[in-house]
C-alpha cells in the first residue's frame, strides 16, 4: 500500500475557482488555496486523517460520520473510507447539497477530485 501521511506541494489545478466560487468560497480564501506551490500536510494516526494547510485543518475518522468547518465557515457532515489508496470522503452541507472528494495517492504524490452538483474539480500534488 502506498504512503499517505506526509507534506505534498499544489502543482496545479483544473477548474478550482469555479468550483469553489460555486461553494461559497471567498476570492481571497480560492487565493490562497490556488497558488502554485502551496503545501498541505497529511498525518495518519491509526484511523485518523488530519489535513493541515493555509486554509483548511482538518481530522477525518474512518468510517466515522464527523463534522468538518469547511473554509465558507460552514460545517458539514464528512465521512472518510479508504479503498486501497483511495481516500474518499463524502460531505453533506446544511443546505441539503453533498460533494464527494476522492484523493488517489501514488508514490509520486496525489490527485484530489472534487464533485459537487455538475461541478468538479482537480488537484495535483506532488510529495516533497
Amino acid at each position: 500500500m502506498v504512503q499517505i501521511a506526509g507534506t505534498y506541494k499544489l502543482e496545479k489545478n483544473e477548474n478550482l475557482a469555479e468550483y469553489l466560487t460555486a461553494l461559497g468560497i471567498s476570492e481571497e480564501k480560492i487565493k490562497l488555496a490556488s497558488t502554485p506551490g502551496s503545501t498541505v500536510e497529511i498525518t495518519v494516526e491509526g484511523n485518523k486523517y488530519t489535513f493541515n494547510s493555509s486554509v483548511m485543518f482538518t481530522t477525518l475518522i474512518l468510517n466515522e460520520e464527523v463534522d468538518e468547518k469547511v473554509p465558507s465557515g460552514i460545517t458539514v457532515k464528512s465521512k472518510a473510507t479508504l479503498d486501497g489508496n483511495k481516500l474518499c470522503i463524502e460531505s453533506y452541507f446544511p443546505d441539503g447539497r453533498n460533494g464527494t472528494r476522492i484523493f488517489e495517492f501514488n508514490e509520486e504524490g496525489f490527485i484530489v477530485t472534487m464533485t459537487t452538483s455538475s461541478l468538479e474539480a482537480k488537484r495535483y500534488f506532488v510529495r516533497v
